[in-house]
């Protein structure tokens, strides 16, 4: 049997200006039963130096690897996971020094699997960080979990929940490598895995943030879009969709609705971004796929959805209208 011990899962690459903030409030848990697994992936600027400092630590342990992607150095650090709950932790951002004695206290309290926090959007790193104070507690069943996902509810977010290992390691669960946006199928497939959660609130992050870094993910994601990235989007999404409608632990008409309003916000945002005489046949073709998706699942168009179909059949008339 695993010890009571929680891995924490460290991907690093090119965080020189925050790393050792981040790694200081993991250091700094009121929980000491840590392992902290630190995932070099081929960073080129100072990061693995200021990382190296914190093995005199000996719950810190380094790992190096050819740059490979933030899903990659999550999936290397699974392989170094020998206790009984594992967190994914951003190499820019902190917790609050009780998060994981907090989060532990609920484990042991209720019969659940994974446990579900908010966090706090900062615009710079935190010294000191305040202490999270924990108002409620909801715990729920997997298809209310899965239903708030869908709805986001919940963040889905892998930093933003830490789960029995076993879940992850005997359903075979890893993030899909080279792909952006990979935090949301795997949320999706963590959350089929379980029976019960818990969803704390509460004041004081207890995860902090850090909005709008240069370099990071979601900001270049959101600043530099791209027909790579619509596909990373779809690729994630239609996973998402197939997995769960085999899991069959919601009703199909309920996913099919979701993936059909997913299909339509996709494209509406990316034709608007990006659409011009080069790429006009692929935004042909994803506008045939969605048309199909509604034909062959009989969908029932909600007002929402009638609004966001006629924004992609009749995109002109639509801008025109906003000018009016």
């Amino acid at each position: 049997m695993m010890p009571m011990k929680v891995s924490i899962i460290v991907p690093i690459y090119n965080v020189e200006t925050y790393l050792e903030n981040a790694l200081t409030s993991i250091q700094q848990q009121s929980y000491r039963n840590l392992k902290v697994i630190m995932v070099n992936d081929g960073s080129t600027d100072h990061s693995i130096e200021i990382a190296q400092r914190f093995l005199q630590d000996s719950r810190f342990m380094l790992v190096s690897q050819k740059n490979q992607g933030l899903s990659a150095a999550r999936n290397t650090g699974l392989k170094y996971v020998d206790s009984e709950y594992v967190y994914f932790f951003d190499s820019d951002d902190q917790i609050a020094s009780n998060l994981i004695e907090t989060a532990l206290a609920v484990f042991n309290k209720s019969s659940i699997d994974l446990v579900s926090f908010e966090s706090e959007l900062v615009s710079c790193q935190k010294d000191p960080l305040p202490l999270f104070k924990l108002t409620n507690i909801d715990v729920i069943e997997k298809k209310e979990l899965l239903m708030r996902l869908l709805s986001k509810k919940v963040m889905m977010t892998a930093w933003s929940y830490i789960a029995r290992t076993r879940i992850l390691l005997d359903n075979n669960i890893l993030f899909p490598v080279g792909k952006k946006f990979e935090d949301e199928n795997t949320a999706a497939k963590i959350f089929s895995s379980i029976n019960r959660a818990a969803i704390l609130r509460g004041k004081n992050g207890p995860y902090f943030y850090l909005q709008d870094r240069q370099g990071s993910i979601m900001t270049e994601a959101h600043n530099h879009a791209s027909l790579s990235q619509l596909d990373d989007r779809r690729y994630i999404f239609k996973d998402e969709y197939l997995f769960l409608k085999q899991q069959n632990s919601l009703p199909v008409n309920y996913l099919n609705d979701w993936y059909f309003n997913k299909l339509l916000t996709t494209y509406n945002m990316y034709r608007n971004l990006l659409i011009d005489d080069n790429n006009r046949s692929y935004f042909r073709t994803y506008k045939n796929e969605i048309l199909a998706f509604q034909r062959e699942n009989h969908i029932k168009l909600t007002m929402q959805m009638r609004k966001r179909l006629l924004k992609m059949k009749y995109p002109l008339i639509t801008k025109l209208r906003n000018y009016l």
